[in-house]
């Protein structure tokens, strides 16, 4: 038990335990499959497809369940493959492990710094979206104020530990579905009453007059923001009860329920706005209009309830992960020795908080320059282009190499990952033109950072650590 988690981050509800071979610092197992469901939930948000929904319509013409379907699919196939990785490497570093030691050290990091790309930007992007649905009702506030607002509540609450962040995470997730409820109760009721502007049809959710490929991978680039946050349930292995198990099943469960919940609240959506002239009018905000249409408390209670989701509890969570990500990778010598530091009171990684809590307070002001979809569509760079390297890294190191595993079968060791790799891979190309250009910037600074670390200044990355 103490070499599957030594070096790893402690943000358990227990007590940090010491391994005496190594002096490493690591948690004590505390966290339930159910407790990964309920975390895995919150960073994806049962109710995310609020803030993104109009874009979403516009994109595919009009077929937002289409686009969150073919999403959910990649999402199956990639939870395959973890689930396959995680019981040779119940380690926090997750893919970035999984890469460095089937493939090389170099090829780890790179996924490593991708990972970085994905959950550092996470928190600032969930706030704008957050404020945003606040600035609607509330225009007199800017939406920077609402940003900053709630970066100082996620920062102090993330630095008392993940025992706080779990119980707020249930009550989170109770109330979403409660709101999400009442959306599906009253937009049916909606439907039903209103057959001249609103009706149930199968066009709502496929339309062959109008669908594009091209637009609908577009638009599907764009939903699987809401998607890839389950991934972010490798991060805390270290502190699973059943850490060879329990993450990849908490995964699969999740792309499947909140994927049926996110094509259900597209599908209802169109149908109570069949033009989509309501969501094209205002691609941030435009679902909360639509909501309104059924009683304008509906709407405001939308978006009440996304922006705390957003603003709260997902960027809480997206905190969580890449302060465990990054400090596993000092931990491992791979980033500098401050991201490495944990309170041993709260057993929180305090010095890679801090630096994400910064971080996002700069790309805040960015973000709210470029926007929020295409700030969504870089942080989709980062978790495509490592689910791709995921499904890669599984047929390399089982199928391939032949690594043997009882759970090994041509399906699972080869014909899956390559199923998921192909699917992920036609999403990432669709991310557009701009959106590439920042990502190979990010990647070719990460390569020229691990040269300079490891063959200019000679650090070097101890992974064993790591290694189940």
């Amino acid at each position: 038990m103490a070499a599957n988690t030594a070096g790893s981050v402690s943000t358990g509800k227990g007590t940090a335990v010491q391994t005496a071979a190594q002096g490493k610092t690591h948690p004590k197992r505390t966290l339930t499959t159910k407790d990964l469901i309920v975390f895995g939930m919150i960073f994806m948000v049962p109710i995310a497809p609020f803030s993104i929904i109009a874009s979403v319509a516009a994109v595919s013409h009009g077929m937002p369940a289409i686009a969150y379907l073919i999403a959910m699919v990649a999402m199956l196939f990639t939870a395959l493959s973890f689930g396959m990785m995680v019981p040779l490497f119940p380690s926090s570093g997750s893919i970035y492990i999984y890469a460095s030691h089937e493939m090389s050290t170099g090829v780890g990091f790179v996924v490593g710094w991708l990972m970085i790309l994905q959950y550092l930007i996470t928190p600032a992007i969930m706030l704008l979206m957050a404020a945003n649905a606040l600035h609607q009702y509330l225009p007199g506030v800017p939406v920077w104020v609402w940003c900053v607002v709630f970066l100082a509540l996620i920062t102090g609450i993330a630095m008392r530990g993940m025992g706080a962040t779990v119980l707020v995470d249930k009550l989170a997730l109770t109330a979403e579905l409660i709101v999400l409820a009442l959306f599906f109760v009253f937009g049916v009721i909606y439907v039903v009453h209103h057959p001249e502007t609103a009706h149930f049809s199968g066009t709502a959710f496929f339309n062959p007059s109008k669908f594009d490929m091209g637009a609908m991978m577009s638009a599907v680039s764009l939903c699987a923001l809401s998607y890839v946050g389950f991934g972010s349930i490798v991060t805390l292995d270290d502190e699973c009860v059943q850490p060879k198990k329990g993450p990849g099943k908490a995964m699969i469960i999740i792309v499947l329920i909140l994927g049926f919940l996110y094509m259900s609240m597209s599908f209802l959506t169109m149908c109570m706005d069949p033009s989509g002239n309501i969501m094209i009018a205002n691609q941030n905000s435009g679902f909360y209009a639509v909501a309104g249409l059924a009683g304008k408390w509906l709407g405001v209670l939308c978006a009440v309830a996304n922006a705390l989701a957003l603003g709260l509890f997902t960027s809480l969570s997206g905190m969580t992960a890449i302060s465990s990500l990054m400090y596993t990778m000092a931990q491992d010598g791979g980033l500098p020795k401050f991201l490495g530091t944990l309170n041993k009171k709260t057993n929180v990684p305090t010095g890679a908080t801090l630096f994400t809590a910064v971080v996002n307070l700069v790309l805040i002001f960015v973000f709210i320059f470029v926007g929020q979809n295409t700030a969504a569509k870089v942080s989709n760079f980062g978790a495509l282009s490592t689910y791709f390297m995921l499904n890669v890294v599984v047929i390399w190191g089982l199928g391939i190499k032949g690594r043997q595993y009882k759970g090994r079968t041509f399906w699972r060791s080869i014909l899956c990952p390559l199923i998921g790799a192909i699917v992920t891979f036609v999403i990432f190309v669709s991310l557009g033109l701009d959106v590439w250009i920042v990502g190979v910037i990010w990647t070719l600074l990460g390569i020229v950072y691990y040269l300079v670390w490891t063959k200019g200044m000679h650090h070097t990355m101890d992974l064993e650590r790591s290694v189940a």
